[in-house]
């Protein structure tokens, strides 16, 4: 039994910690996560009339408003949950107040089983988060992984009096500097950029490539007819459908098509970057021209919440590309407002408008400054790192 224990405590533990640790590297991820289950659950909880199965009228409730008041707090939400993830994981592991730790981790993971399930059961997110963008996962798969933790977390609370707690002044300081390190990470990774960007558009790729598959896309196909005669259901792949259309299928008296369904075989050759990768407002000529010679891209994924204070240092910088071979293109979510901001702070720049989810997934902080050449990024900085040149 004890060695079932620390075999537990350490698999526990070591993956509360991982999975912090990865969220607090990129906790604007998170955020945006966070804002997604919050829109979620505040459209779930809105009451809504319907005339002739249309959606006529929606109207807020105290419970809808509730979830659309946390939003301002998701980042704060974000940094304190993941970091208590890597402060609680790392108290299992070298069993400080062991039993206070494993009750937090409990009801930690009932929250997040909760989530996963609700995910999972409604198909309203289909990706929790867990791991960041780092590890995707299903959602049947996160709300597995979930129960799993559930029952070995409980298992260690029914054994908790065999689990000694280390009394030891060091464990004390060391959580403490934990602590520190797990909520510094997270604040710096915020507004300074993930240390380790796993998103597509991290330094070093070439996003060109990244649009195309890896390999061609292969489909399995399925035609699906109701039996007329049963009433029941029947499924025919390509080849069955070829040969039976002339024998039976064609025949309207014996069987109805209901529906046909495409599965991708191969979904890991999909292109990294989607199609939504585009520009609003414009052509995919023009937005070809971003992949050739070297372009200064200023990103502004949402212009209501940006740092203005950062476009002074923008404007010094614009200047100071005059001469150079250098182009600077400005992508932001509202086009309009973006024109107002270029006039306002003397941005020389022609603009474009794009996705506010492709933008944020291009750069965590709002501003961003990405530096393309030949479409391969070479550098990114934060609005608080903007360069005086390049």
């Amino acid at each position: 039994m004890k060695v079932a224990i620390n075999v537990i405590l350490l698999l526990v533990g070591a993956l509360f910690i991982f999975s912090g640790l990865i969220k607090l590297n990129d906790p604007v991820g998170t955020q945006i996560k966070l804002e997604e289950y919050f829109d979620v659950f505040a459209d779930d909880f809105r009451e809504k009339i319907f005339v002739d199965g249309n959606l006529k009228e929606s109207k807020d409730t105290a419970v809808s408003s509730f979830f659309e008041s946390l939003k301002p707090f998701a980042l704060s939400f974000a940094i304190l949950m993941s970091a208590l993830e890597v402060i609680w994981g790392f108290s299992l592991l070298i069993r400080y107040r062991p039993k206070l730790t494993l009750w937090s981790l409990f009801l930690l993971i009932v929250f997040f089983t909760g989530l996963t399930f609700y995910s999972w059961h409604y198909n309203k997110v289909t990706d929790c988060g867990c791991f960041g963008d780092a590890i995707k996962l299903k959602p049947f798969e996160s709300f597995l992984k979930d129960v799993v933790l559930l029952f070995l977390i409980g298992f260690l609370l029914l054994q908790h009096k065999k689990i000694v707690p280390n009394t030891q002044k060091w464990a004390l300081w060391s959580n403490i500097a934990v602590s520190l390190f797990s909520f510094g990470l997270g604040f710096y990774a915020a507004y300074y950029l993930p240390i380790i960007d796993f998103l597509p558009y991290k330094v070093g790729n070439h996003l060109p490539s990244l649009m195309k598959p890896k390999e061609p896309l292969r489909f399995e196909n399925r035609y699906i007819y109701t039996n007329l005669k049963t009433g029941k259901d029947e499924t025919f792949t390509e080849k069955e459908f070829s040969e039976l259309w002339d024998k039976k299928l064609s025949d309207t008296t014996t069987y109805k098509y209901k529906d046909f369904k495409q599965t991708l075989l191969n979904p890991e050759a999909q292109a990294k970057i989607g199609a939504d990768f585009r520009y609003i407002d414009a052509d995919t000529t023009e937005m070809n021209k971003m992949f050739v010679g070297k372009k200064l891209l200023i990103i502004v994924p949402d212009i209501r919440k940006t740092n203005l204070e950062a476009f002074k240092k923008v404007s010094a910088l614009l200047k100071n590309l005059k001469g150079t071979d250098i182009m600077p293109i400005g992508l932001s979510s509202d086009k309009a407002q973006m024109e107002i901001l270029c006039h306002e702070y003397q941005l020389p720049m022609e603009h474009h408008a794009m996705d506010s989810k492709i933008l944020k997934a291009m750069i965590r902080t709002n501003p961003g400054i990405m530096l393309l050449e030949n479409g391969t990024v070479r550098k990114k900085w934060s609005y608080l790192q903007v360069p005086e040149k390049i």
